[in-house]
């Protein structure tokens, strides 16, 4: 189960990832587990644990991920990998938090306070592309053309460095626990693809306002 919660986080299917997390956390499930020793068996136990926590990453649940992430702690001998993923959710806290009120804003059409509130919570958290994304329909709806074009910009260059990225891994020992949390939070193929078309159309939308029609039509083919 353990390894099968892996994969589930490699695909990062959250729901899933924390059913196997759960049932393998269970003490008599662990009873029946054979360790060589303490130490193996505590080091199963952290790795379930950040498992867990990112898990509750991918589902936004980052009160819940916190918690795994602080047991994992009293596992973790030096504290570092652990410790960065903490802080890491705390950061994607924030943004989140700023990215909600932004989009509170924008449903109400206050679109000023909106690209405010998207702007700050992609300074908290650069990874957090959808800020960005939103941003960017605030400036096409305010018709500023040339800021919707330079942030569409910007984010397509981020998910073709995604696409272009090496697989995820969970080197535990040797990684950085922010830098390996912020990939499993990359977003799926699907997701990825759903993103590029919705830029490619703000794009297109934001050239045609400034009559470019050649290159709108570009965007659209």
């Amino acid at each position: 189960l353990g390894n099968r919660a892996s994969c589930y986080l490699h695909l990062r299917e959250a729901k899933s990832c924390v059913e196997d997390c759960v049932e393998v956390l269970k003490s008599d499930t662990l009873a029946k587990a054979q360790f060589a020793s303490i130490e193996e068996e505590e080091s199963f136990k952290k790795k379930t644990l950040i498992n867990l926590g990112m898990a509750y990453c991918l589902d936004a649940e980052h009160d819940s991920a916190l918690q795994q992430f602080k047991k994992a702690q009293e596992f973790d001998s030096d504290g570092n990998f652990v410790k960065q993923c903490i802080d890491y959710t705390e950061i994607l806290m924030k943004a989140f938090q700023l990215k909600a009120e932004g989009d509170c804003h924008f449903a109400k059409g206050e679109l000023e306070k909106a690209k405010e509130c998207y702007t700050e919570a992609f300074a908290v958290d650069p990874t957090l592309l959808q800020s960005k994304i939103n941003r960017a329909a605030c400036h096409l709806a305010m018709e500023n053309a040339v800021f919707c074009i330079e942030d569409c910009d910007a984010v397509l260059g981020c998910l073709s460095y995604e696409r272009n990225r090496k697989k995820l891994h969970h080197d535990m020992d040797n990684a950085d626990g922010a830098s390996i949390l912020a990939a499993v939070l990359s977003p799926k193929p699907r997701t990825r693809r759903t993103w590029i078309v919705t830029l490619l159309c703000r794009r297109a939308a934001a050239k045609k306002f400034l009559r470019d029609s050649p290159g709108a039509l570009d965007d659209l083919l």
